[in-house]
């Protein structure tokens, strides 16, 4: 049995809506404590029960926040440093596309507690797929990590649901604004989904717009990726998990367009000696969220 946890439908079928985070984190700067409260929450937040677990959910499966235990064991959601508290301080309405880039890049990478969405973008090598064909592919590399676990067909259609749901935004989701029905994660590009009557569905990976996804947040995820390291490559950011190409769905063109915005503004220097294109940060490469937030 793999010793990597593996989670499936944490977020009740729910996805993220519109205004969740906010009241999630507002909520939990005044009561670290209320989302243990299911009470109190349900009435704090003017949502019913199941929500109220979906958003405490998202909040940690987007990165914003880390749940620990006080006394008693009883659970606190806190905001995670140096991502969670930087976010609410630039932007509290989560209503820049950076901002909620950057909330799409810590989901994608959250493999513990969003499974399916990481394998979706780091694993799923094709970019036009059936919404049954998405539900065996992510059911085969689930059992790839563990051949023991037992997967809920209902659970992992609700996951691919869910997915599809909180990139695109199904017609009837805009009949009535007051429904809260569309998730903001829809602005950024990623999925889209074609009815073909008679026919199933059909769902596409797409790039987004190179106007809406800016090089400072690919830089960030340059840098996250690289950690301790002091360098990277073309090729690396291409293929590996949880890097610029996988996570945003960008190809070769698409990242060769921001390594050279981002190489002329002196954030990376690329040596590209016998066709290596290996890239290294700069002294200009620090506090790179300060200075995105700071030129939106």
């Amino acid at each position: 049995m793999s010793n990597t946890k593996i989670k499936i439908r944490g977020h009740e079928s729910f996805y993220i809506r519109e205004g969740w985070l906010r009241k999630g984190t507002i909520a939990i700067n005044e009561d670290p404590y209320i989302l243990s409260n299911l009470q109190v929450a349900i009435d704090k937040l003017g949502v019913g029960s199941a929500m109220v677990k979906s958003i405490r959910y998202w909040l940690q499966a987007a990165g914003l926040t880390v749940e620990k235990r006080g006394d008693k064991g009883k659970r606190y959601q806190v905001l995670s440093k140096d991502f969670g508290d930087i976010l609410i301080k630039r932007d509290p309405y989560f209503e820049d596309l950076g901002t909620l880039y950057l909330l799409h890049y810590k989901l994608i990478t959250n493999k513990e507690l969003a499974t399916t969405w990481n394998l979706f973008f780091n694993k799923i090598k094709s970019t036009e797929m059936s919404k049954h064909q998405m539900e065996e592919a992510l059911k085969q590399l689930i059992l790839n990590i563990d051949p023991e676990v037992v997967i809920s067909s209902r659970s992992l259609s609700d996951d691919c649901n869910c997915i599809i749901r909180t990139y695109f935004v199904e017609k009837g989701d805009l009949k009535n604004p007051e429904d809260n029905l569309i998730c903001p994660f829809s602005d950024l590009g990623l999925i889209k989904k074609v009815n073909v009557r008679g026919k199933e569905e059909v769902i596409y990976k797409i790039k987004p717009d190179k106007n809406k996804l800016d090089r400072l947040i690919v830089l960030y995820v340059i840098m996250d990726n690289l950690g301790l390291e002091t360098s990277t490559s073309i090729k690396n950011l291409i293929e590996d998990e949880n890097n610029i190409g996988k996570v945003f769905n960008l190809d070769k063109n698409s990242i060769n367009s921001y390594i050279d915005k981002l190489e002329y503004e002196g954030y990376i220097r690329v040596n590209r000696t016998a066709g290596l294109n290996t890239i290294y940060l700069t002294d200009l490469a620090v506090n790179i969220l300060d200075k995105y937030y700071s030129e939106v």
